[in-house]
């Protein structure tokens, strides 16, 4: 007589179901840690992409700056250039690249503003006056650099150029800003922070105007005197 043919259990398919769902659910949490790490990949990709463009556009606007010096508002026979840093802010007159119906001399300024509900480095600029030693910055244009930025620091550093006496006070080292206004640093350095502690430093050569600037040839940022 042969046997009937036994199936499974109830037992042994509660435990397959079991182990099937303990695979699955492995599975599932693999798949998703890779999709996490995919998107945190492009993220990154796409932040220093960012950075790339910024410091390229900073570059460009940094290639040319003008030294000519110019009179001080409300002081008589003082000259001053229009360039200041300060420990949060970097403003000058330089040269805007080129594009339809935009581009020559113009004023610029870099520091973090609030766009929208968050904060970003901000380029704001404006065409040149040469009557005046800066514009308006509220009804300036801007561009938006890089967003998720709460802070900037501006530091600069040189020595006194030769035309400057000897006996007048010069700042020695590292300046947060700089404190010096009818002469130009050699070095600028500009770092921005983000809102999780990331610094991406931001810096690039300077160089002059040319027609009268050639007093500026050795100034720089970020690099050595040239």
């Amino acid at each position: 007589m042969v046997p009937a043919d036994r199936g499974f259990t109830l037992l042994e398919m509660l435990v397959v179901m079991v182990l099937l769902s303990v695979i699955l659910l492995g599975l599932l949490s693999a798949l998703r840690t890779m999709g996490q790490t995919e998107t945190r990949i492009d993220r990154q990709l796409d932040r220093l992409d960012q950075i790339r463009v910024a410091r390229t556009f900073l570059q460009q606007t940094l290639n040319r700056v003008s030294s000519v010096a110019m009179d001080a508002p409300g002081a008589s026979g003082k000259k001053v250039i229009p360039f200041a840093a300060t420990g949060e802010s970097l403003t000058w007159v330089g040269i805007l690249p080129a594009r339809p119906d935009v581009g020559g001399r113009h004023f610029f300024r870099l520091a973090v503003e609030d766009v929208g509900a968050e904060q970003a480095l901000v380029l704001r600029y404006a065409p040149w006056n040469p009557d005046a030693l800066m514009p308006n910055w509220l009804s300036a244009d801007s561009r938006v650099l890089l967003r998720d930025i709460t802070k900037i620091a501006v530091q600069a550093q040189g020595l006194p150029p030769q035309t400057r006496s000897l006996a007048e006070p010069w700042p020695r080292g590292w300046q947060d800003g700089w404190p010096v206004a009818d002469a130009l640093p050699e070095h600028v350095r500009v770092t921005a922070y983000s809102a999780s502690g990331s610094v991406f430093p931001l810096a690039t050569a300077l160089y002059a105007l040319p027609g009268g600037d050639n007093s500026f040839s050795r100034t720089t940022f970020g690099g050595g005197s040239r």
